[in-house]
């Protein structure tokens, strides 16, 4: 087993090194920074490993588990809409039949991560025109364009078995197959199917915040605004129920709603369990800011925490930056893409600080969002520099 397993960790580490030569598009200076992006996705993902082996976490289980399963009780979980039986299923072959190590998933998930990065670099890279130019975009005295993109918790939780992981790549191949939707069609399918397995919500968030923006997108024809709204509703249709079964929610009126975040929030605010933190006392602004930019230097609890700390620190001062520089004016200019990532930002951010009372668990599932965030600043610090001024980049 252990020749097997040093021979399919090989294999992924030369597949994931040259997954950015799929894409014609990439010139050699993106190709020499996606290869320190690799080596540093790689590192941490090595890291996650051992980090999840000492402290535990739903990896193990993710694994573990499904080496001692069958592949009957697997797709009965599946039947039962069950979001860890698909993980299962994904496992299955690798976990059960190849009995392959821990460390060999960890790495397969990690590559998968790391192609969710290339999506969101290339999605990035398609609103910049002015390629030799976009180098001179300094935040903290440091290039924008590529530095924003080694936040470590960011790589943390796409670099290892799980949710996570499936999740940040269904979102990053979701928005760069719709800038060519026709071209991407299977694109399309693979990310909706995926997620929808995943975390229904989740697809829904993504139908309701880029069906808006291709309504609110200035340059569509009223038929076509219609012809949208009408496979919105039709695809609102079949997931409605369910997605109110998946979050095990009566309906989505606001009694039925706000009754459904305060229990959810009671089951995570567990205080004493370090990262637990009573929100349900908190104003509507303040739980928006703990999703964001908690846990900070006040809550810091070891190492972890304090990296984390950072990171939220940098977070702060890039929304600081990105106010600065007309967000509005941005978003009103933007074409449909741009539109579509601010709202399932906002949409992902306001439903989730509502039930979140840990700060571990916001860590998680922040990191679908927080791509997005980061592409709209960079996008909005691109269009408001003095360098830039009269040069329209985003349609």
């Amino acid at each position: 087993m252990f020749l097997l397993n040093t021979a399919i960790c090989i294999i992924l580490l030369v597949i994931g090194f040259n997954l950015k030569n799929l894409f014609k598009s990439i010139s050699q200076t993106d190709r020499k920074f996606l290869n320190k992006l690799y080596w540093y996705h790689i590192v941490i993902a090595v890291f996650f490993h051992f980090y999840i082996i000492a402290a535990g976490g739903d990896a193990t289980h993710y694994w573990y588990t499904v080496k001692e399963m069958n592949i009957e009780e697997v797709l009965v979980l599946c039947k039962q809409f069950n979001a860890t039986g698909f993980i299962f299923l994904i496992n299955y072959f690798p976990s059960n039949i190849l009995d392959l190590s821990f460390f060999s998933g960890n790495l397969f998930y990690a590559i998968i991560g790391y192609l969710g990065f290339i999506y969101f670099y290339l999605i990035t890279k398609s609103f910049l025109k002015d390629n030799e130019n976009i180098r001179s975009l300094k935040f903290l005295g440091v290039p924008l364009i590529t530095t924003i993109w080694f936040l470590p918790n960011l790589h943390f939780w796409s670099s290892g078995i799980g949710k996570d992981t499936i999740l940040f790549f269904c979102i990053s191949l979701f928005i760069y197959s719709i800038q060519k939707a026709r071209k991407r069609l299977l694109g399309i399918a693979i990310s909706l199917l995926l997620s929808f397995f995943i975390r229904p919500h989740v697809t829904m968030f993504l139908l309701i915040s880029f069906s808006a923006g291709y309504v609110l997108d200035g340059n569509l024809k009223a038929y076509q605004k219609l012809g949208i709204l009408l496979l919105f509703f039709i695809g609102i249709f079949f997931t409605y129920q369910f997605v109110l079964d998946f979050i095990q929610l009566e309906s989505f009126e606001t009694t039925s709603i706000e009754e459904f975040a305060s229990k959810k929030a009671s089951k995570l605010n567990k205080v004493g369990s370090g990262s637990g933190i009573d929100i349900s006392a908190y104003p509507f602004p303040l739980k928006i800011a703990t999703f964001l930019y908690r846990p900070f230097f006040f809550d810091s609890n070891g190492i972890m925490g304090v990296f984390a700390s950072l990171e939220n620190l940098i977070l702060v001062l890039f929304t600081f930056s990105i106010f600065k520089n007309k967000p509005f004016k941005t978003f009103k200019t933007g074409n449909f893409i741009t539109k579509g990532m601010v709202l399932f930002f906002i949409l992902g951010t306001v439903s989730f600080s509502l039930i979140l009372g840990n700060l571990g668990i916001m860590l998680r599932q922040k990191n679908m969002f927080i791509p997005l965030f980061l592409i709209f600043g960079i996008l909005t610090i691109y269009n408001n520099t003095k360098i830039y001024e009269g040069t329209s980049n985003n349609k």
